[in-house]
């Protein structure tokens, strides 16, 4: 499965089972081309800084993360064909299905943790508590 991400500061779940990108390959194709959510909820790309929804067919909620997890920058509803930047302390960037965000009062300076798979993994073989 994949990762757990909670919102700390509003004591919410983000994610129940995200996907990792985190090689040049998986962050490069990301969420092109699909069409839905149908196997995770979530992608962290890592490390990240900037992202676009060119080939992209579904708006998605996206949050810049600095290296603490903490929001630097949150967009609500980015559409397809569009481009944004987290920032030069961005770390690692999470994609969300649209609404997500609004369903979870969730916003820039809200602090984050990626928790364990069954599996005990976290991106990039990090600690619990710590992204990508």
């Amino acid at each position: 499965m994949g990762l757990k991400i909670r919102n700390l500061t509003k004591n919410t779940m983000l994610c129940e089972k995200a996907s990792v990108a985190d090689s040049f390959w998986k962050r490069a194709k990301g969420l092109m081309f699909q069409k839905g959510w149908e196997d995770f909820d979530g992608l962290v790309l890592s490390p990240c800084r900037s992202i676009h929804t060119f080939g992209m067919r579904m708006e998605i909620d996206v949050c810049f993360l600095d290296s603490e997890h903490t929001i630097m920058k949150s967009l609500d509803a980015l559409g397809p064909w569009r481009s944004a930047q987290g920032g030069r302390r961005s770390h690692a960037t999470l994609e969300l299905p649209a609404g997500t965000l609004a369903r979870t009062g969730t916003g820039t300076g809200d602090r984050l943790v990626l928790e364990r798979d069954e599996h005990g993994h976290t991106p990039t073989g990090s600690n619990e508590g710590r992204p990508c």
